[in-house]
């Protein structure tokens, strides 16, 4: 790969990059959900590979990050208007305090260990 076909693929990935970020919201990282969380790392993930790797087109690469964005708008759009796949997206709290009382079952129930 040139220096110039390197330096077109990180201006074009800059680009898509800071247009789909615009598009897609802006949230704080303790706004975000484990989700939001998944979805950004994804398409950094994306974005770089258009930059470093010659076997993936601009385009191809283009596509992807843009195929991403549609569908985590989509995943957004239905975490807003049906609870049923809110659930399932973003999971249920778990109430581990309640009235100033630690809820022991809750805790055993989700303890890593």
């Amino acid at each position: 790969m040139s220096i110039l076909e390197l330096t077109i693929r990180v201006v074009i990935a800059f680009v898509s990059l800071f247009i789909m970020a615009r598009l897609s919201g802006r949230k704080e990282i303790s706004q975000m959900t484990f989700f939001n969380f998944i979805s950004a790392i994804a398409v950094g993930n994306i974005g770089g590979t258009i930059v470093v790797s010659a076997e993936l087109s601009i385009r191809n690469g283009v596509l992807a990050l843009t195929g991403w964005l549609i569908l985590t708008v989509t995943f957004a759009y239905i975490d807003i208007k049906s609870k049923g796949a809110r659930k399932i997206i973003e999971g249920e709290p778990i109430i581990v305090v309640k009235q100033g009382k630690i809820m022991e079952h809750s805790l055993k129930k989700h303890s890593w260990m």
